[in-house]
């Protein structure tokens, strides 16, 4: 790309040097790229960690900066020409092999970053300030080359709707997008300020939430003691601790959950934030000891073993998860909590809580489950049990919501009663 030179107020906080300028809509498409997390390369620690951009959020942002008209549904809207005073925020990156933080003795700033001060004085102010973690502010002329390619972290939407209008010719080429950009955060540490930042505002879906804790907390225990007790997270971190356990065990119930990312379809049904939200009963089940997350996606796999052994159908290779309430957040969570249940009865038992047949033998009665179901050709009722109460469409699908939830479980756990009538205490 041509050099783009740009007046800039240039920001030190706490030794960490950043820019605050604007970029006309060509040169911030130039400029600026999204590190995309890609579902196919999960908790790869060189994915990216952004959600893919809402073509919808897109949209509506550019009906609201736009200054022109678009014509939608036979009808015409009026852009609203609205403001943009909340910059992008971005980060370019410290060339490789070099450490992170921006300016040395010599001004040295990340690859394609030049910076001109307006003064002598006012330049030796900005390094003494990164050098030694203080604060400063100085009016300077940054230059951006080819080699500059700035991260966008926070403002992904904004940058596309400018985009789309660009595309449209409904912005001007000389419009002013406010941009801040932090020199020299290495890739982790830009990945902290997104989760940070969108976290204080709109959350990150959970499910991308999870991969990116598991991340950060791996990177840094301070960081993991910080998110469990601060910010509450621990129950999150500990579910995200379990999934990437069973992902790593090559799991069957890997296939049937959607990845951060992946688009909806039939082949999976639910999603990564769906389940790690199903096992909190577990990790407040009394326990002899606590089990680390290896442990727990040994009893879950137990566990669905079982389930399997009982009620073949659904786990049939031919058959798409997407068809069972089963493998969705009704069943998901209901099984969980059953799961919770069984526990107790089966370390009093005195048997391997990852042996499958313990459960087997708890739910025996599980396919006896039933309702009256109505033929939608015929009109008329039956009698619908076994795998059939599961399907989408069918019995279980009745049982929405938490008190739904609530039903279904003490179903199940009148079947656990009535199988196991002689326990002893």
């Amino acid at each position: 790309m041509t050099a783009i030179e740009r007046p800039a107020l240039i920001e030190v906080q706490r030794g960490q040097v950043m820019v605050s300028t604007t970029l006309t809509p060509p040169q911030l498409e130039m400029t600026t790229r999204i590190d995309t997390y890609d579902p196919e390369r999960g908790n790869d620690p060189d994915n990216g960690y952004q959600r893919r951009a809402s073509p919808t959020r897109m949209a509506q942002a550019a009906a609201f900066y736009g200054e022109g008209d678009e014509k939608r549904q036979g009808r015409v809207f009026i852009d609203r020409r609205g403001l943009m005073p909340n910059p992008i925020i971005a980060n370019i990156r410290p060339g490789s092999g070099e450490e992170g933080v921006t300016s040395n003795g010599n001004g040295e700033f990340p690859p394609g970053v030049q910076i001109t001060f307006c003064s002598t004085a006012e330049h030796a102010r900005i390094v003494r300030a990164a050098e030694t973690d203080g604060n400063a502010t100085a009016m300077a002329t940054v230059l951006l080359t080819d080699k500059a390619i700035a991260w966008i972290v926070d403002g992904q939407h904004r940058g596309g709707a400018v985009k789309l209008l660009m595309d449209k010719k409904r912005l001007g080429d000389d419009f002013p997008v406010p941009i801040k950009i932090m020199l020299g955060f290495q890739r982790g540490e830009e990945m902290k300020q997104f989760y940070y930042i969108n976290s204080q505002v709109k959350n990150v879906a959970t499910d991308l939430t999870a991969e990116l804790l598991q991340r950060m907390a791996r990177q840094d225990s301070g960081e993991a003691e910080y998110l469990s007790e601060r910010k509450g997270k621990g129950s999150l971190l500990a579910g995200a601790a379990v999934y990437e356990a069973l992902v790593k065990s090559k799991s069957p119930w890997i296939q049937r959950i959607r990845k951060p990312n992946e688009p909806l379809s039939k082949d999976t049904s639910i999603a990564v934030s769906q389940f790690i939200s199903s096992i909190a009963p577990l990790q407040t089940a009394q326990m002899p000891r606590p089990l680390n997350p290896d442990e727990w996606a040994r009893v879950i796999d137990a566990f669905w073993e079982a389930i399997s052994r009982l009620l073949p159908q659904p786990f049939d290779a031919t058959e798409q998860p997407g068809h069972w309430v089963l493998f969705k957040a009704t069943g998901v969570n209901t099984m969980h909590r059953v799961l919770a249940d069984c526990l107790p009865i089966v370390i009093q038992r005195g048997t391997r809580l990852a042996d499958p047949q313990q459960y087997e033998q708890l739910l025996a009665d599980l396919p006896t489950l039933s309702g009256i179901g109505i033929d939608p050709n015929t009109g008329n009722e039956s009698q619908i049990d076994g795998a059939e109460f599961w399907r989408s469409s069918s019995i279980a699908s009745q049982f929405t919501g938490r008190y739904g939830t609530d039903r279904l479980v003490g179903m199940i756990r009148g079947v656990i009663a009535k199988t196991n009538k002689d326990v002893t205490v």
